[in-house]
């Protein structure tokens, strides 16, 4: 059996992807914003696009995660009342 990681894991895991992250995205020019990453696309996808792209993901997930945690908070507020 698989055991999840704990909260404290989580969180750490989070903070230092971000951190990363951030440090990352401020190395970058608008010029390197500019650059075409994949030109099979009618327009051609730049860094930036993708970035935007990757955000988009990034906030369904976090749709994802609040919704199962709302219906986890519920089940256990019907268990315990």
């Amino acid at each position: 059996m698989t055991m999840s990681p704990d909260s404290a894991l989580l969180l750490g895991y989070f903070e230092e992807v971000h951190e990363n992250t951030v440090a990352y995205l401020r190395t970058l020019s608008d010029a390197d914003l500019e650059q075409v990453i994949d030109s099979s696309w009618d327009p051609p996808v730049t860094v930036g696009i993708r970035l935007v792209s990757v955000i988009a993901d990034d906030l369904q997930h976090v749709g994802q995660a609040a919704y199962v945690r709302g219906v986890v908070q519920r089940l256990g507020d019907s268990a315990g009342g």
